[in-house]
């Protein structure tokens, strides 16, 4: 008998021993509570990380869900806030005075306040499971607010089952009906000029954002894309770099038969509290993206004295720092401007004209403060250098300069480039173009912008990176602002005042 006892005492340790085998092994990682009481954060300290599983799908965060250990038995799982409730299909907003964070879902109304263990959830109080507040944690350098999982999830009409084998939690949406769609997302506009981003739709606004770090998401509930096509573009915008749009089912929303994803991807050193605001416009039928540019600390270029006697020159490199402009095989549009502005400056000042720049280096410049440097240097003309490119047809090519519609000397300033770049370059001769872009109506002087080539054009590209190529082309630029500056009036033979009256005719001639 005792043979058979220590026998089944054996196989019972080794199956608890397999058993304990096959369950998982957590991570860990280090945080830092908040203590609302002193308002300061802890000590760092260890903790367990849990999986969260929606549906299946794991839970994307830019922090963890970690595992809050109460009186050193009772684990609870907090989550951070934002994720989990717009997962869920809630709306959160930070309420700061009071420190608390509000979950609305239709009209359920969930109200934690940091450092308490009561909950207002339609306004009646309830104390949270285990005690466990919803608190502020720092982990690498990131700082969330974290709830606890279960009684949130809960709230919002959601399932929690635990996983010990996985250390997971298995969080299951609500299910019912899924909704119809409801709206088209019509347009997604960038004003390049105001540093706004709008999502045009065709029903009023309903939308949810959720703040990952680099990016910022915005999901339209119920929205299917006017167009039928995901698809992206790249803003001129000191904050955001990209915005990529695409049509989901009720992979992101259980809820929803239809739902339209717009990313907002970032510029480093952007976040979403300090630089974006997202805001529903009813009025406009849309959602309103409005930036914060970043303190960059960039000092402009240093340009040389001035001679009085000399014509002076403003030369602008398009784009710049956050603004990559075109971006084909890699080559970003900015890399290709700066050169040859570069250069064109330098030949410029040898032929003894003053030049100003706008930028010197990988600097990002607002396109009205493109203006005010040429403005308040005076300049005597103007000359934007960008590169071209075409999505719809990517064999077309050659050289465009543009003016100011009804400027004059603005269109005499735009052929002479253009004629001295095709004759320098050899490039294929697309004419004089119009446009009312802001450094041409911005300006007070006669202004052109000149298109080298298109990007989208592999042959034409292949080109435009090429340093002999780019020496062609500020050579050009240089032979045709001296060519128009030598039909002008020397400098020393304008009568007085001359300069004060030519800078406003420019724009009056313009308008």
């Amino acid at each position: 008998m005792k043979k058979w006892t220590s026998f089944f005492c054996v196989l019972f340790l080794f199956l608890t021993l397999a058993g304990v085998a096959q369950a998982i092994t957590p991570d860990r990682v280090t945080v830092a509570f908040h203590n609302e009481e002193t308002m300061t954060y802890g000590p760092e300290e260890a903790v367990e990380v849990v999986n969260v599983l929606l549906d299946g799908a794991e839970m994307v965060s830019d922090m963890p869900a970690i595992s809050q250990t109460v009186d050193g038995q009772d684990h609870r799982t907090l989550v951070p806030v934002r994720p989990i409730a717009e997962a869920l299909g809630a709306q959160v907003r930070w309420l700061a005075g009071e420190r608390q964070v509000e979950i609305v879902a239709g009209e359920d109304r969930v109200v934690l306040t940091l450092g308490s263990n009561l909950a207002l959830v339609n306004g009646q109080k309830l104390t949270l499971p285990g005690g466990v507040p919803a608190m502020a944690v720092r982990c690498g350098g990131a700082e969330r607010t974290l709830v606890p999982l279960r009684f949130v999830s809960e709230q919002l009409h959601a399932k929690v089952e635990w996983d010990n084998d996985a250390y997971a939690a298995l969080v299951t949406a609500p299910t019912g009906e899924l909704r119809p769609p409801r709206g088209r997302l019509t347009q997604i506009a960038a004003d390049d000029n105001a540093q706004t981003i709008t999502l045009y739709l065709s029903s009023a606004p309903e939308y949810r954002v959720t703040d990952l770090g680099d990016r910022v998401v915005i999901d339209l509930p119920g929205v299917v894309i006017g167009s039928g096509q995901d698809g992206s573009l790249r803003p001129e915008n000191p904050v955001i770099s990209r915005v990529r749009y695409a049509q989901h089912g009720d992979d992101i929303d259980p809820r929803e038969e239809k739902l339209t994803r717009v990313v907002l991807d970032l510029v480093r050193g952007c976040r979403y509290e300090e630089n974006v605001t997202v805001l529903g416009d009813a009025n406009l039928q849309g959602v309103v993206v409005t930036v914060t540019p970043p303190e960059t600390g960039a000092e402009l270029p240093e340009n040389p004295e001035m001679d009085p006697t000399a014509f002076t020159v403003v030369l602008d490199a398009g784009h710049g720092g956050s603004a990559w402009g075109a971006r084909y095989e890699e080559v970003d549009e900015k890399d290709l401007t700066l050169p040859v502005t570069l250069r064109a400056a330098q030949l410029l000042r040898e032929k003894g004209f003053n030049v100003v720049l706008t930028r010197d280096r990988d600097i990002y410049v607002d396109l009205y403060d493109r203006c005010d440097i040429a403005n308040n240097a005076r300049g005597d003309i103007f000359v934007s250098i960008h590169a071209n490119a075409s999505e719809t047809n990517l064999d077309f090519q050659g050289t465009f300069t543009y003016s100011y519609p009804n400027s004059t000397e603005g269109a005499r300033l735009a052929g002479y480039i253009q004629r001295a770049v095709v004759e320098e370059a050899g490039s294929l001769d697309r004419g004089l173009l119009t446009n009312d872009y802001v450094v041409l109506r911005e300006t007070y002087m006669p202004a052109a912008l000149l298109e080298m080539g298109f990007m989208s054009c592999h042959e034409e590209l292949e080109l435009l990176v090429k340093p002999e190529y780019q020496e062609k082309m500020a050579q050009g630029v240089a032979k045709g602002v001296e060519r128009y500056l030598s039909t002008l009036p020397k400098k020393e033979e304008k009568a007085p005042g001359v300069e004060e009256v030519f800078r406003p005719l420019g724009r009056l001639e313009e308008k």
